[in-house]
């Protein structure tokens, strides 16, 4: 077969080109490490490859997740800890006060503790994280609990209402001399004297009240009465998993106005009985103060769990994410030894195609002459 002088150089120009094109593929495969550098190179391994990346993406995410609410529930417990020593102080002080020897004078400079206590405990309850408030359910943007004073506490109201006759409809009956209710329109205490209503304590900023129908306590603020929590009974949650959520915050009102364990209110009604020299009252809320603190032990307790669940949680995740890091090595990562052995073996066939090509190039009829 006749071979023209046009075809043999343009095969010669394509060997060395697809020579030069090995090389330079393997050469591209030692600088990046990467054994597919794009999708026709191997479309099942790149699409396994991505899969893989997109779960390592989202373990990086649960793992911060994870910290964030770890961190969260650190503070928390930090917080309930130091209420459960202030209430453990309480009680050391309700038992000394308690006691046949106790003084009008001891226990006023009890009640003076137990104010700051208080003070202190209503403090924690507003604590804040990272800028919002811990303790108010949803409502992180919002004081979870309004402060008051135990000397302008009204203990004895029945109701809430906007008149005298809504006061009545939720009595349930006629009215009877010494009810009293919070006219919610103009914000005065009403009692009935056994014929007409007349108003018992004027609207003032700070007093309070604990409604009977309702048992909460009420504060009069800016012109309204407002429960002194403020926040709601709603939880939070975060994903530290494909299907793995958990709760993170605990609502204010579980804690320190749990109806089992009233914090706060049993810190008020402790402080009203030592200023009014009430030994019978002192020791009534030495249980109280025992069931607040069972309910900080039943938090903290929750608290744990969940950190030692967000601990596993993460361990999980590490092994998962080596896991995934290794199975995408496989299919993705170079094998070096052998790169560089086939780019040594081309770079062999590629001299040679050189000289291979300079011997029949340098051929013409001259050399037989």
């Amino acid at each position: 077969m006749r071979v023209s002088n046009r075809f043999l150089y343009y095969q010669l120009v394509k060997d060395i080109s697809e020579s030069t094109e090995k090389m330079f593929k393997l050469n591209g495969q030692i600088s990046s490490g990467s054994r597919i550098d794009k999708p026709s190179e191997d479309p099942i391994g790149l699409s396994r490859v991505l899969i893989y990346r997109s779960e390592l993406n989202s373990f990086d995410q649960f793992e911060k997740s994870i910290d964030q609410a770890k961190n969260w529930l650190s503070r928390m417990d930090a917080i309930l800890m130091d209420a459960d020593d202030l209430l453990a102080r309480a009680s050391e002080l309700a038992v000394q006060q308690s006691s046949a020897t106790a003084t009008a004078s001891t226990r006023e400079g009890a009640a003076q503790e137990i104010r700051e206590i208080r003070n202190t405990m209503l403090s924690l309850a507003n604590s804040k994280y990272a800028n919002k408030y811990m303790f108010g359910g949803t409502m992180t943007q919002n004081l979870p609990f309004l402060s008051m004073d135990v000397q302008n506490w009204q203990t004895d109201v029945d109701t809430m209402a906007a008149d005298n006759a809504g006061a009545v409809a939720n009595l349930g009956g006629a009215a009877s001399a010494g009810d009293r209710y919070i006219n919610t329109t103009d914000g005065n205490i009403y009692e009935y004297d056994g014929a007409v209503w007349q108003v018992s304590t004027a609207a003032s900023e700070g007093i309070s009240a604990i409604v009977g129908d309702q048992n909460e306590l009420y504060v009069y603020s800016d012109g309204a009465w407002l429960s002194q929590y403020q926040g709601n009974s709603s939880t939070y949650s975060v994903k530290i998993g494909k299907s793995d959520i958990v709760e993170t915050n605990i609502p204010g009102n579980e804690i320190f106005n749990n109806d089992t364990g009233d914090v706060l209110m049993t810190l008020m009604r402790l402080e009203k009985a030592l200023r009014s020299n009430d030994q019978q009252g002192i020791s009534d809320e030495l249980p109280e103060i025992e069931n607040s603190s069972k309910i900080l032990m039943n938090k903290l307790a929750g608290i744990g769990a969940k950190v030692n669940r967000f601990d596993q949680s993460k361990s999980i995740l590490e092994r998962a994410e080596v896991d995934t890091k290794e199975s995408t090595s496989l299919i993705e990562d170079l094998d070096y030894a052998e790169a560089i052995t086939s780019l040594q073996n081309q770079q062999t066939i590629y001299e040679a195609t050189l000289k291979s090509a300079s011997m029949i190039t340098g051929l013409s009829l001259v050399n037989y002459v």
